[in-house]
């Protein structure tokens, strides 16, 4: 197998060299058990803080995975004492490869932590050689060491939605920074108390004052703790819920006047619900000529379907008195058509106002909020399912920030040591 000074080349662990190698049989893959020792001078770092300390009370081995040498998985012994620190006490020695408690070194934990963000724990801990839980535990410690080394932006515009968990009526407060397009905190329930807790807990009185704009739909629990805990920061509507409420008053729509209706109008409009919350310029073919039949049938129909379209101009104004003087044109352009639907919208508009012309002033990109939702469904699709919530808004906020984008960016979490020799 080599002689020690080899062995301890390719085991490459600063400060420490091979005592002893053993294999567990003649196979291509057995198992390698190493003991190691320590190199230089016999003093100890505490494990408390972190001085070095000569009295020594006990040893007994531990035991660690560790990367495998080819095909040969590799076991890591060392006599680990029990030293006496006259600020500490009784403390374990400190071990520079390993983490306390753990049973895996930091290198391999790296190599497991990595794995597990693009195919499933339990495919990692197989490819690793490695339990379930120990392939869990060594991912947590992952993720958690990036995002405690990780720097602490200041977001200036923030994104507050909800996402579904599980069924029936259950769900997640998502915080995000649409800046940067990164999750900042997750918390269970859509209440006024969860969004108020993200604010406070997961943002500090700085990044807090950074803050100029808020995304968020019309949901009153989340408007309430905006106004409470980031006062100075404008309100601005989301987009794709302001359309969402005029393609819902379409669909209402299209029930009273056909399903609604009688038998006879019904043959009409059956099937047509998805053709007609498309917008204009997506149909093609068959599928407009199909939709211009459906306007044909019923001319309020049309006329709401063309004031629905209209509503995408709000956010190409640059004013806030532009979008004035458009929302009460498309308002006046409703009083003789006897849509009560679309009068009901257009006097939700209205209330909300301020927070769609907050869009001028503060252009926020909306498609982040709905992309971070996906991206969470995603995660929780891959991992069938997620109890633990520390472990999912970790793994979230490196789904979302990225921090492998090159071959440097892998560099920093598979950073190779030196090469140390037996003297």
């Amino acid at each position: 197998m080599g002689s020690r000074c080899d062995c301890t080349r390719i085991l490459a662990l600063a400060g420490f060299r091979v005592v002893t190698m053993t294999s567990d049989s003649e196979s291509s893959a057995s198992r390698l058990t190493i003991r190691i020792e320590r190199r230089g001078i016999r003093r100890y770092p505490c494990s408390g803080c972190g001085r070095r300390v000569g009295r020594v009370r006990s040893s007994h081995d531990r035991i660690w995975d560790d990367l495998p040498w080819a095909a040969h998985p590799v076991t890591v012994i060392y006599a680990q004492r029990r030293a006496c620190c006259r600020q500490c006490g009784i403390r374990t020695e400190r071990v520079a490869f390993a983490d306390p408690k753990a049973r895996v070194t930091r290198r391999l934990r790296q190599e497991i932590g990595l794995d597990c963000q693009s195919m499933p724990t339990s495919h990692a801990a197989l490819r690793h050689g490695v339990s379930w839980s120990k392939a869990r535990r060594a991912e947590a410690a992952f993720l958690a060491d990036w995002d405690r080394t990780r720097p602490r932006h200041r977001p200036r515009h923030l994104g507050a939605d909800e996402v579904q968990r599980g069924k029936g009526q259950q769900y997640w407060t998502v915080l995000s920074d649409l800046v940067r397009g990164e999750v900042i905190g997750l918390a269970k329930d859509r209440t006024e108390d969860s969004l108020r807790t993200l604010l406070t807990t997961c943002l500090d009185a700085r990044q807090r004052a950074a803050v100029t704009a808020v995304c968020l739909d019309m949901h009153r629990p989340y408007l309430n703790a905006v106004g409470d805990t980031i006062r100075h920061a404008e309100v601005v509507f989301d987009k794709f819920h302001v359309l969402q409420l005029a393609s819902a008053a379409l669909d209402e729509m299209r029930r009273q006047e056909f399903f609604r209706s009688g038998p006879a109008m019904r043959a009409h409009g059956r099937g047509k619900r998805w053709l007609l919350l498309r917008r204009w310029k997506t149909v093609r073919g068959s599928k407009r000529a199909e939709l211009q039949r459906l306007f044909t049938a019923n001319r309020r129909l049309f006329k709401a379907y063309v004031l629905r379209e209209q509503l995408d101009r709000l956010w190409t104004y640059k004013t806030r008195p532009g979008v004035l003087n458009f929302l009460f044109n498309w308002i006046d352009a409703l009083r003789w058509q006897r849509l009560p639907e679309m009068d009901r919208l257009g006097q939700s508009l209205l209330r909300h106002l301020d927070g769609i012309a907050a869009y001028c002033d503060h252009p926020v990109r909306f498609g982040v909020v709905e992309s971070i939702n996906t991206t969470i469904k995603a995660v929780l699709r891959r991992s069938r399912g997620m109890r633990d919530e520390a472990i999912l808004l970790l793994k979230l906020k490196w789904a979302t920030a990225r921090p492998i984008r090159s071959a440097r960016d892998l560099a920093r979490f598979l950073s190779p040591q030196g090469l140390y020799s037996n003297r």
